[in-house]
């Protein structure tokens, strides 16, 4: 069963956070990783998959409260909607209004 986060799964304070926020969410995201991971027997061949689901858990709740996500290559990934960096193609026209058409068999 994983201790916490290896070190490839970090995540840092966003800037609308302080220290004592991110303490508090951090701890949640642990217990709800290791939710995601109990019951799970691995042995030591399979430990890194465990090990693999516990981080993606704890990342996908830490997003999930607005923290900043330092993947192993050390670039920031930061929620998308606090930023203009989630649409990059302008050009994209918006969906069609009214009723969508079924798509035939």
């Amino acid at each position: 069963m994983p201790a916490g986060p290896s070190m490839m799964a970090s995540a840092s304070p966003s800037s609308g956070k302080n220290f004592d926020q991110f303490r508090n969410d951090d701890y949640q995201c642990r217990q709800f990783a290791h939710e995601q991971v109990s019951g799970i027997s691995a042995n030591k061949t399979a430990a890194w998959i465990v090990q693999q689901r516990y981080d993606f858990s704890y990342l996908q709740c830490m997003y999930a409260h607005h923290h900043r996500i330092v993947p192993e290559d050390g670039q920031v990934l930061e929620d998308s909607t606090k930023s203009d960096n989630g649409n990059l193609n302008k050009n994209i026209p918006s969906p069609a209004s009214g009723v969508p058409v079924s798509p035939s068999l």
